[in-house]
Order: structure tokens, then sequence, then C-alpha cells
């Protein structure tokens, strides 16, 4: 745990009202953001979100001096998803409508680069199967280490490491696949324009 996380932690436990402030101002964007991602929509993502941050509170004080404060965020907040699936509030979110990735570089050329980049890499990504998807959310656009995401998900970081692993294959095949593509519909419109 970050020492900013452990002083966090400590006011929590202490009763702090204004520590639970600082934890939601800290968390809310990455406890969102992979709710969006495991399929809620906008609107179930925020309860969830808010749900998650009232049994953060609840059980702060099962929260292990060892473990990490985001990860085990994180894992309330699956498991809330979890829970709301089983009774059918699931919400499915569109590919378009997930929060954004990391810029590639500055400047227009970069976010050009970005958006359709993005766009193909999101659809790619929602075309995995859920293990490996949930896998490669936590580690790439949640930041969490191995060892994080296998306490979410409550597997070894061995097992995370080979979802991510072949996860990335899938990604890159079915990229590789969808350029290709492109590339032969532009060939096409190319060959048909000097008809």
């Amino acid at each position: 745990m970050t020492p900013r996380d452990t002083i966090l932690v400590w006011r929590l436990r202490s009763g702090d009202r204004e520590a639970y402030r600082d934890l939601i101002r800290s968390h809310h964007q990455g406890v969102y953001g992979y709710l969006r991602r495991l399929g809620a929509d906008a609107f179930l993502a925020e309860d969830l979100t808010q749900e998650t941050y009232a049994r953060a509170w609840q059980r702060i004080e099962t929260l292990r001096k060892s473990a990490s404060l985001r990860s085990w965020l994180m894992t309330i907040a699956r498991n809330e998803y979890l829970q709301s699936v089983r009774a059918g509030r699931q919400g499915t979110a569109g590919t378009e409508e997930l929060p954004e990735m990391r810029d590639p570089g500055p400047g227009p050329e970069g976010e050009v680069v970005l958006t359709e980049r993005d766009r193909r890499v999101r659809r790619a990504v929602a075309q995995l199967e859920g293990p490996l998807q949930e896998a490669l959310a936590l580690h790439y656009f949640q930041d969490l280490s191995l060892r994080e995401v296998g306490a979410v998900l409550g597997i070894p970081a061995g097992t995370v490491k080979s979802r991510i692993h072949r996860a990335i294959g899938c990604l890159r095949k079915m990229l590789e696949e969808k350029e290709t593509d492109d590339e032969r519909e532009g060939t096409e419109k190319a060959i048909a324009g000097h008809s």
C-alpha cells in the first residue's frame, strides 16, 4: 500500500468523514471505469460505484495492511457487479462509451491515432471471453499489478499472467485480421476508382 493510501486508511478507520470524500475523489474514476468495462451501463455503474464506497466504509477494518487499497476497492466493485448480475440488474456498456485509454503522444496527430486505434482496440477487447477481458482490463486499464489482479479475481498471479498473455494473443490476431480486411477493402476501392 502506498504511504498516501496508508494514511487514508488510518483516517477512514478513525471515522474521518473527509477521508471518505478523499477516497472517492482518488478512486472514483478507476472504480467507475472498471464497472463499465465489466458491462454495467452508465447508470448502473454509478449506482454500483456508490455501493462500492458504502461497502468499503462499512468494512474498512477488513482491509489488511499488506493489501492494496485500490485492488481491495476493485474486489468490492467486482462483487457488487456480480451481485447485480445475479439480481438481473446488469446493464450493457457500448464499447464506444467506455472511459478513454491513455494518449499515445502529443499533438493533433496523436489524437487522431488514439481515436482510430482506440475504437479498434475497444471493439476487439469487447469480443474477448470474460475472464480474459477482465484480467486485461484490471492490469492495463486499472494499472493493477499481476498480484493485485489475482487478489481481485481470487486466482494466482501466474494464472493472471497466462490470461493476459492469451488475451494479447487473441487481440493481436483479431486486429491483424481486421487490418487485413481494411487493407483489402481499400485496395478494392482504389481499383474501382481507376476503372
